[in-house]
């Protein structure tokens, strides 16, 4: 029976550290990205985040973006737990808020939708000196819902049967009884989580031009880190077997083929399968310095780079109502690291004719370096990489339409303990296409629509959840992960 608690305590334990969030940069700030993402050699005020020293080189006064986005994502995990111990894994025991599972692999959806994602640039360019305002949401992984948990949690309670069973198995040979028997064979309990984090980015930005071909560029952007989770796993319950003997009954009190609560076969110990309920908040204010330069070689070539450094975040737990699961690491004023890792881009923009235009771009994410709650950046096998490529054409005076592509390929290595079902990124392509609308010479509009497609990432565990140093026995099971993402995007620009 120990043993049982141990394991309810190490699974709740480690639903929390994957919660700690993951690395999260987010470039996609406004409709342009959505039909060309390779925006780091491009001369724009909507590329003002990816190259802010091409400002200087747009005409003289004022010049302004807003930008909104909608975007759609599903994140769905794949999971087996215990396949080695039953013939259908140990989910197939299992009713999650009223229905039962399936037998063997089991799907977690979870589901996001932001309809309102806001974006604003503020440019002002007067002779060789520029100055520049930004506003986006720099970081995180947005907001998500699993409605009926994960598998991390659910974990805990599919272990249930087996453990109680053990339990109930070595009374009964104390007792005298030579032959096991099986009083437990199913489970049922209640979950559900939900997540959030947003990084909003304010950044300052100035702009000199040292030679009439080429600008430089230097800014801090602040960023206010902020991150909610609620949970709830509780109501847990085990089945007994229908076929109890008599005498069971009576020596152990097991009434047969019923759900009983899971604290009254844990006795003394039973207040550790109580209901567990999360709702906390975390925050920080981190600083970013960058730099940047643009040589505008040619009227058909233009080369630009950038640098981010990293940003220092330490995330403060605030408890809402003392539901912090009964958890250390949830603790009201708890920190947790959460460094966002420096940034190196590089861009280019070829103009073979006048109405044509071709981009590429490339990104470098220095993650090892940024240091994670537990040291999790120590599980990469190395940096986050991406190339972009983008085409513009310009048809008429009035409009330009536009195609984009962004591979993006993180360090994840092969069998990643990185990631987790709480918090995962895998390798993905995105293509984007949509067109500028030039309304007078003044004003513009930007309509754009992307996909992501997320690569499968399946990651075998030999002991799900390092069950065995607490049961005795490794526990096989793995997570394949998979997801979607689906944005659009409307901006409209203007300059005087």
């Amino acid at each position: 029976m120990k043993k049982t608690l141990l394991m309810l305590t190490a699974a709740l334990t480690l639903a929390h550290t994957a919660l700690a969030g993951g690395y999260v940069t987010n470039t996609n700030h406004n409709a342009a990205f959505g039909r060309n993402p390779a925006l780091d050699g491009k001369i724009d005020i909507n590329a003002l985040y990816s190259n802010p020293a091409g400002i200087g080189f747009l005409n003289k006064g004022w010049h302004l973006a807003f930008n909104v986005q909608s975007a759609y994502q599903h994140r769905d995990v794949s999971s087996t737990f215990g396949q080695n111990l039953t013939p259908y894994g140990l989910y197939a025991m299992g009713t999650v808020n009223g229905t039962p599972n399936g037998a063997g692999e089991k799907t977690f959806k979870g589901y996001a939708q932001a309809p309102v994602i806001p974006a604003l640039d503020v440019a002002y360019v007067h002779d060789r000196w520029s100055a520049m305002f930004h506003f986006a949401f720099t970081g995180g992984g947005g907001k998500c819902d699993f409605d009926d948990g994960l598998g991390s949690f659910e974990s805990l309670a599919a272990m249930l049967p087996i453990a109680i069973n053990s339990g109930i198995n070595d009374k009964l040979a104390a007792m005298g009884a030579t032959s096991p028997i099986t009083a437990v064979d199913g489970y049922s309990m209640d979950m559900w989580m939900k997540g959030r984090q947003y990084y909003y980015g304010l950044q300052l930005q100035a702009g000199y031009k040292v030679l009439d071909n080429l600008n430089i560029s230097a800014g801090l952007r602040g960023v206010i880190a902020t991150a909610a989770y609620e949970g709830f796993v509780g109501n847990l319950k085990v089945h007994t077997a229908a076929d109890l003997p008599a005498a069971v009954q009576t020596a152990l009190g097991i009434p047969a083929d019923q759900y009983l609560p899971a604290a009254t076969l844990l006795g003394e110990k039973g207040a550790m399968a109580a209901d567990r309920e999360v709702d906390v908040t975390q925050s920080d204010f981190g600083l970013t310095p960058i730099i940047s330069v643009d040589w505008r070689i040619n009227d058909q070539w233009n080369v630009a780079a950038k640098y981010e450094f990293k940003t220092k975040l330490n995330l403060k737990n605030s408890v809402k109502d003392n539901k912090d699961g009964g958890l250390p690491s949830y603790a009201d004023g708890v920190k947790h690291e959460a460094d966002i890792p420096a940034l190196l881009t590089i861009g280019a923009q070829y103009n073979p004719i006048k109405k044509l235009h071709l981009n590429v771009g490339g990104h470098l994410y220095f993650d090892k370096q940024a240091k994670q709650e537990d040291d999790r950046q120590e599980l990469l096998d190395g940096p986050t990489w991406e190339i972009l490529a983008g085409i513009e054409w310009d048809i008429e005076d009035w409009v330009t339409v536009s195609a984009g592509w962004q591979t993006t390929n993180y360090g994840l290595g092969e069998n990643s303990k990185y990631i987790s079902d709480m918090s995962f990124v895998t390798n993905s392509n995105t293509v984007g296409v949509g067109a500028r609308f030039n309304i007078s010479k003044q004003v513009s509009l930007d309509v754009s629509y992307f996909k992501t497609l997320y690569k499968h990432y399946r990651v075998d565990y030999e002991d799900y959840n390092n069950l065995s140093k607490t049961f005795g026995t490794a526990i096989l099971g793995y997570n394949d992960f998979y997801r979607t993402n689906d944005v659009f995007g409307v901006g409209v620009n203007v300059s005087f």
